[in-house]
């Protein structure tokens, strides 16, 4: 007989269980759902900040957009049809020029000069451009460059010019008034313009 009246009394415990657990539930799935609403907005944040990297320095008005490429590093660049290849390279290799560096530019297989317009070359919107830096060659000494004037001026090649144009001289004689020359004459004018052609060519060959 004490059974149902045992019943109703625990009622009230289980009702407060449940509510328990409701509870705990609406909290979790709050903080579930919170999670899930501000990761886009992190996502994002991220992917602004990534087209903020990819654009780098804004292009100005006027000028195309074109990507330089030295080993795995890429980087923007912008020019003006009318700008030279050359003032193209001082503009964005300042710092490689300034260490002695050689730049050269390739697009497409084609070597882009120095002295002509980048518009030449066909160059597309974020085209990409190789850049090959190397040392450039040394300059040769002042005093090593006097050297070698003296040497091409030395007495012996000045000897060699002085004879050759004394005998073209009187080989030009000759044709003109052959009735000046005797028969020894013609053998020793002969003898001296091949003497004079063999220490030339010794003297090119040394």
């Amino acid at each position: 007989m004490d059974s149902p009246s045992s019943a109703p009394s625990s009622s009230p415990s289980s009702h407060d269980d449940w509510a328990l657990v409701n509870d705990d539930a609406e909290i979790v799935a709050s903080v579930t759902t919170d999670s899930h609403t501000t990761s886009p907005n992190e996502s994002t944040h991220e992917e602004e900040g990534a087209d903020t990297t990819l654009l780098g320095d804004e292009v100005p008005e006027g000028y195309l957009s074109v990507r330089l490429r030295q080993g795995e590093e890429i980087k923007p660049a912008w020019f003006k049809a009318t700008q030279q290849v050359d003032d193209f390279i001082a503009k964005f290799f300042a710092e490689e020029i300034a260490h002695g560096k050689k730049i050269r530019l390739i697009y497409m297989g084609m070597l882009l000069l120095p002295t002509r317009s980048m518009g030449e070359y066909g160059i597309e919107e974020n085209g990409v451009i190789h850049s090959v830096i190397t040392d450039a060659p040394p300059v040769p000494h002042p005093h090593a460059a006097h050297q070698t004037n003296l040497k091409t001026l030395s007495p012996q090649n000045t000897l060699l010019i002085l004879t050759g144009v004394f005998l073209y001289g009187l080989w030009t004689l000759f044709y003109y008034f052959p009735h000046f020359f005797t028969w020894k004459s013609i053998i020793l004018l002969s003898v001296f313009s091949v003497m004079h052609m063999s220490a030339a060519v010794s003297c090119l060959t040394s």
